[in-house]
């Protein structure tokens, strides 16, 4: 729900704010967070809406956003050819906890390790502690951690924006090379993470995690059922 009221600045050139109904899950996720005083907002009684529209997320199937725009989706399916040199898990959008929870049940299912360099950036000091302290359910009390090592993946580094904006050579996980990197970060234009000529293929955890074990974009479902 986080990344729909983040991305919607993408979808238009117009000022717009996403509001999502709240849910059982947000106030838990509130009340965990110690986050009291906040306003819940409802609709007004009897409101119209311009268009309603009816998703069967059941159907839906793993997206990447290919270069070099959020909106140049495709199917990860059909990008299984694409070979990629790294893999970047981290942000404000794709680096919460249940983001690498998601990344580390990929890699406990597959028991294999990473065939690409794979960058980890918490977004919060919280969701860093968290990778210590979490036990990832399925794993036998086995934390993110602890699982991202058995992986081969780098050790999470410290919370920031990270590569997600470039900044400098020295940038924990920056593109200073033309690579191909699969990315949950949230905006994939020239020289986003470094490098002008970097390709950036946008993705979920899961279809991140896919990708940094075969080396290629990969549909996590490979290794999911």
């Amino acid at each position: 729900m986080m990344v729909l009221c983040r991305v919607t600045g993408v979808l238009t050139s117009f000022l717009i704010v996403s509001l999502l109904p709240d849910t059982f899950m947000i106030f838990s996720l509130l009340s965990f967070l110690h986050m009291n005083g906040f306003i819940n907002l409802l609709l007004n009684h009897g409101c119209r809406f311009i268009h309603d529209y009816k998703i069967d997320v059941s159907k839906l199937e793993p997206l990447v956003a290919k270069p070099h725009s959020p909106d140049n989706r495709a199917l990860a399916r059909e990008c299984k050819d694409v070979k990629i040199d790294r893999v970047y898990i981290g942000s404000c959008t794709g680096g919460k906890t249940e983001d690498f929870m998601a990344a580390a049940k990929v890699f406990l299912a597959s028991g294999g390790k990473v065939k690409v360099p794979t960058f980890l950036v918490p977004a919060t000091q919280k969701v860093w502690m968290d990778l210590y302290a979490l036990p990832v359910p399925g794993s036998d009390g086995k934390t993110c951690s602890q699982i991202f090592e058995a992986a081969g993946c780098d050790v999470p580094a410290s919370p920031s924006c990270g590569a997600c904006l470039g900044g400098p050579q020295d940038t924990y996980g920056r593109m200073n090379e033309p690579m191909v990197c699969v990315s949950t970060t949230n905006r994939n234009f020239p020289g986003r993470m470094g490098h002008k000529e970097g390709q950036i293929y946008l993705a979920s955890p899961y279809t991140a995690a896919a990708s940094a074990l075969t080396g290629f974009v990969t549909d996590p479902r490979d290794f999911l059922q």
